[in-house]
């Protein structure tokens, strides 16, 4: 959030400017850090509809820009360039409005005393809990630079993995809305000449011909009926999934999916075990990674059954046995980590579960989809075939009647 201030600096100036922060108790401290004695006003600038507010894909910060900041900032670091210099540095080359931004918010923060994660997480959109717990833990021990590669490197194994299911829907998804939009055209553009060719001869129509006809005919007669029923299905089913029962429900639902199922649960354990990896690379204790882990999941009945091994596990049972007595989790993740507890290597079994699980992720897409394609193609093909029948056949008969 911005807030417009107006305040007095040590040499009885009075100066005016806007910070970004998350409260406006943070904008004080900010400001009295930053030296000015006494604050004239201090007050919240009104939201305004942007851009960047309404499309933050095309116009915020993007991850991969976030990747590449924290890298950045990483070489220099490491380079032994101050952190401060470093931010200066990297503001100054970027070129989008809105990650130039935050770059000068956070430079304005880290000079005013802040560290540098106190700084991110004043941009939680942008710098997510994860990330800002590896930062948080890494400035303890004094390896900033590692801590800012291991966040980028997670973010980014985040984004490929999401790029990739993406990826794999997009062919599906294309001939889905190239069948929708040849069967509008052929029964909306070419059928009506042909029905009105058909009912001026008094052709004997057979039963395919009839039924597109009745389908036709009851489009356009109750087509702005049928929008306004599609409308309010979609707003009764957004108000719905406010109730906490029924996003329960339709995460259940989702699990019991043959097939789609595995892929959400496996999807949930690549990014469980990815973190886990890194932030026990950090330093951070496995009671709290639970803790930063349960609220990141998706899907609710997971994070319902990683909130009870959490609780098992801060009551001292360990890790194995909850992740065993679950029945959400597969018994390999389990074993896997008994093992990990008895070596102590914690770290490097969650980081080959990550791998794991993300190769089988992998394989199960593109199973899925090799699956999907041709299914879809001969639905496609028999609804082209249908409508295209149902044009010709009666051509014929008038034909063989003439």
């Amino acid at each position: 959030m911005a807030y417009k201030y107006q305040a007095y600096t040590a040499n009885k100036e009075v100066v005016d400017g806007t910070i970004e922060v998350t409260s406006e108790a943070m904008a004080e401290d900010a400001l009295y850090r930053a030296g000015y004695e006494y604050i004239l006003s201090l007050r919240q600038v009104p939201a305004t509809l942007s851009l960047e507010g309404l499309l933050p894909t095309l116009f915020g910060v993007r991850p991969q820009e976030v990747i590449d900041f924290s890298t950045q900032l990483a070489t220099l670091l490491e380079s032994g360039v101050p952190i401060l210099t470093s931010l200066q540095l990297l503001g100054s080359q970027a070129t989008r409005k809105a990650l130039k931004r935050i770059i000068h918010g956070i430079t304005e923060e880290v000079k005013g005393g802040d560290s540098l994660s106190q700084a991110l997480g004043n941009h939680p959109t942008q710098f997510p809990d994860t990330y800002l717990q590896v930062i948080r833990a890494s400035e303890q021990a004094g390896q900033l630079g590692t801590g800012l590669r291991q966040a980028a490197l997670y973010m980014d194994k985040q984004l490929v993995a999401g790029r990739r299911v993406k990826r794999a829907m997009v062919y599906p998804g294309f001939i889905l809305l190239m069948a929708v939009a040849v069967t509008i055209l052929l029964i909306t553009v070419a059928l009506p000449p042909l029905v009105n060719l058909f009912q001026s001869v008094g052709a004997d129509l057979p039963f395919t011909t009839r039924s597109l006809i009745g389908v036709s005919s009851f489009l356009s007669t109750n087509g702005l009926y049928i929008l306004a029923g599609i409308v309010a299905v979609v707003i009764a089913g957004f108000a719905l999934m406010r109730l906490p029962s029924v996003r329960l429900a339709r995460d259940v639902f989702w699990l019991k999916i043959p097939w789609l199922g595995a892929v959400i649960i496996e999807r949930s354990l690549q990014h469980f075990c990815q973190m886990a990896a890194m932030l026990l690379g950090a330093g951070l204790h496995l009671p709290t990674i639970l803790e930063i882990a349960v609220p990141t999941s998706r899907n609710r009945v997971i994070r319902r059954a990683l909130d009870t091994v959490r609780q098992r596990l801060v009551q001292g049972e360990g890790l194995a046995e909850p992740l065993a007595e679950s029945e959400i989790f597969p018994p390999l993740l389990a074993e896997m980590v008994a093992v990990g507890e008895k070596s102590g290597a914690m770290d490097t079994t969650f980081a080959t579960l990550a791998d794991f699980y993300e190769r089988k992720v992998e394989r199960r897409i593109d199973t899925m989809v090799s699956l999907i394609e041709p299914v879809m193609t001969v639905v496609v093909g028999l609804v082209v075939i249908f409508i295209a029948l149902s044009m010709i056949t009666p051509m014929y008969t008038i034909l063989r009647s003439i």
